[in-house]
């Protein structure tokens, strides 16, 4: 044995394994990625008898034919092929106690496969409110293996099964042999076994290994599970469904013999009947679904306006501690002041102020997923979703991404399969988050507050903003469905899941993940975001004039006790020297490229300092018109700088209505966020895919503004 003992948690999704993870492991937890996967791993460590033990949670699984890449992460930690650590000295199997014969399947699977192996019953505190009770004892004897309660709200539970751990350490966990199913394993399996006993160093029976192998070749995930290319060949080309169907049954007939009478009948009303009452109306076909839309509205209420006054609180202490910070440095230091004031402190802010929707997202999908009723919304919407390939649970993102799209790529993390994860990933920033919405409220209130209502009746304003809206829906489905059908090609997924029992969820459970959920936004897309708001910052600066500074400091010395003429200079100064800027210089650069849609370099510049946050077009447009840094949407000055600016050429308005629905439809389709492309590499561990996300956007945002202004213009609208 290692000097340093390491466990390994398996277990089904909903099994109460990440809440026993977290008793065990206390405040020791930490979070990260598996090497080379986007797979999260967690992993912590405990003391018993003086010795320190190191545990290891790996991702939820219903057997060891992996259907997914979480699924084979956790059959490449139990058989040791996932890191250079190897094996776990021991595994640790965890099943609910309120369904155990489904979970006893999995278990009985590693017994079949002679992993050293500590089975783990949770929901015990569930059964004992019901006024049930396990017996452990025989449920022991029938697995033959150590059996232990672990409701992960127990202390003694706990304390007991850490001991138990210890003692099948000490022991090397010697199991008797458990035979696998007689099904008839075909002799080219058992070839694969032979190889495979030697190499994971497996005590099993050849027809166990065969059966595992035929198993991950159903499933399609040989190579998943680290093994060499021969190797993974060899399984892949397995086929015989037929022996691993018996298989499948027969386990799942011995599971029902093995958990027959383990449990103690309730004599009060079971979790299975109050779980059906609710179910009743939750999964009703027309009730279900109206209970669906009232709780995905809070949830889009709670991104969409219950964050707010905590955004807001967020951006006005930033706001403050520039202030503070920029009076502390001398203003013979002007560039230092910027760079802490507008680079450094505006890049934290970046950060931070995501915060609050993060929070809130988590909470709630932790609430949802802890009582039970995330796993029947998935049901619910599967059939919509396979429309375009998605999983059921790709709504979730979707829809929270009309708050905002940083929370919503890390809420894709509940879908199973990958090349969906990746799909929904790359296309939720097309639905309208709330960022656009100062675009959106400049370009209706400056060119279109005038024009009669349609009809008589529908406030134009109204119309566009619901067309904005419905284009990046659109827009957002027809690209995934492109994108299931060429680049990230797969079958539409089926919905295989667990509908557990509901229950109430635990307070410190969900502290724990919504505090992890945070932390790793805050460590991981944080970095990337400073790091871009400083570069952001650099370019909107540098390089200085020397001529247009010796001008501007002659201007300004002219200025005596005049705060009304000081300020309307600092306005105007700030808006030459971000011409001279290579932010301007880029601009006028861009101008022949965005003039087809209408955009000269004043908005070419916009776009550019966009990408910070699409909402900073508006207090760009606000510098570049000499009007200061603090103008917003409702600014009447801006408004009338848009209409009153001309074409130098032809004397006509610039800024016309065909213009502006150009400028808001390539706002609903650009990737103008760099806070959600330091999501989409967080969250896919490449730079692939965001350069992949910003190409296919912009291109598609300029291709769309192209035709409303060129088509706009050959229709006579301008």
């Amino acid at each position: 044995m290692s000097a340093a003992p390491r466990i390994a948690l398996v277990g089904n999704p909903n099994s109460g394994k990440t809440t026993l993870f977290n008793a065990l492991t206390g405040l020791t937890a930490r979070t990260g990625n598996y090497p080379g996967i986007t797979v999260e791993s967690r992993a912590g460590s405990f003391v018993v008898d003086g010795k320190r033990i190191t545990v290891t949670d790996l991702p939820g699984t219903y057997s060891l034919a992996p259907r997914s890449d979480d699924e084979a992460v956790a059959v490449r930690g139990v058989l040791g092929t996932l890191d250079a650590s190897g094996r776990p000295d021991l595994v640790v199997c965890v099943v609910d106690g309120t369904a155990l014969e489904r979970h006893l399947y999995l278990a009985l699977t590693l017994r079949e496969l002679g992993v050293p192996l500590v089975v783990a019953v949770t929901m015990t505190d569930t059964l004992a409110h019901e006024g049930r009770a396990i017996d452990l004892a025989a449920l022991s004897a029938r697995l033959s293996a150590p059996v232990f309660a672990a409701s992960g709200v127990r202390h003694d539970e706990i304390d007991a099964l850490k001991r138990g751990i210890g003692r099948a350490l000490d022991e090397g966990a010697r199991l008797p042999r458990v035979s696998p199913p007689t099904v008839g394993v075909p002799d080219a399996a058992h070839t694969v076994a032979r190889t495979l006993k030697t190499k994971l160093a497996l005590d099993a029976d050849d027809d166990a290994i065969a059966l595992f192998a035929l198993g991950v070749a159903h499933a399609a995930h040989a190579r998943a599970l680290g093994l060499d290319e021969s190797d993974a060949a060899a399984i892949a080309a397995l086929d015989a469904p037929d022996a691993l169907s018996r298989a499948i049954a027969a386990r799942y007939r011995r599971a029902g013999e093995v958990a027959d009478g383990v449990v103690g009948a309730s004599p009060r009303p079971s979790q299975d009947r109050r779980t059906a009452a609710i179910d009743a109306v939750a999964l009703h076909p027309v009730l279900g679904p109206v209970l669906l839309v009232a709780i995905f509205g809070a949830l889009f209420q709670s991104l969409f306006a219950w964050s707010a006054p905590f955004m807001d609180l967020i951006e006005a202490s930033m706001g403050a501690l520039g202030e503070m910070l920029g009076g502390v440095i001398p203003e013979s230091l002007p560039l230092a002041r910027s760079l802490v004031v507008n680079g450094l402190v505006a890049g934290v802010g970046n950060v931070l102020v995501f915060v609050p929707q993060i929070a809130a997202l988590f909470l709630f999908l932790g609430v949802l997923d802890d009582t039970g009723y995330l796993a029947r919304a998935a049901f619910l919407l599967d059939r919509l979703m396979a429309k375009v390939g998605l999983h059921g649970r790709a709504f979730v993102p979707l829809l929270s991404g009309f708050a905002c799209a940083v929370p919503a790529l890390m809420a894709t993390r509940t879908i199973e399969n990958e090349k969906d994860r990746l799909v929904t990933i790359l296309v939720t920033p097309l639905t309208s988050c709330s960022a656009r919405l100062p675009v959106y409220t400049l370009v209706i209130a400056t060119l279109f507050s005038t024009t009669p209502p349609l009809f008589g009746v529908l406030h134009v304003g109204t119309v566009l903003f619901f067309a904005m809206y419905a284009l990046g829906t659109v827009a957002a489905i027809a690209v995934a469905a492109l994108l299931k059908r060429t680049l990230l090609r797969s079958p539409s997924p089926p919905l295989v899941l667990e509908l557990p029992p509901y229950r109430l969820p635990r307070p410190s459970q969900l502290a724990r993940h919504v505090g992890s959920r945070v932390g790793v936004f805050i460590k991981d897309a944080g970095t990337v975001i400073l790091a871009i708001t400083v570069v952001l910052w650099g370019l909107f600066t540098f390089p200085r004039d020397d001529a247009t500074e010796a001008r501007l400091a002659a201007e300004r010395a002219q200025i005596v006790d005049d705060e009304d003429a000081l300020t309307a200079f600092e306005a105007r100064a700030a808006g030459e020297r971000l011409e001279v800027s290579a932010a301007g210089r880029f601009g006028r650069a861009l101008e022949p490229v965005l003039s087809p849609l209408g955009f000269d370099w004043k908005i070419s510049v916009g776009v550019i300092a966009s990408f910070a946050a699409r909402e900073v077009l508006v207090s760009t447009l606000g510098l570049v018109y000499g009007l200061g840094d603090g103008t917003d949407e409702e600014s009447v000055s801006l408004r009338e700088a848009l209409v009153s600016e001309r074409d130098p050429t032809t004397g006509k308005p610039r800024f016309t209505p065909l213009t502006g629905l150009s400028l808001m439809v390539f706002f609903v389709l650009a990737m103008q966020c760099m806070s959600t492309l330091a999501t989409t590499k967080r969250e896919t561990r490449s730079w692939r895919w965001p350069a992949f996300q910003f190409g296919y956007m912009t291109a598609l945002a300029y291709l769309a503004a192209l035709l409303v202004r060129q088509g706009g213009r050959l229709l006579g609208f301008e």
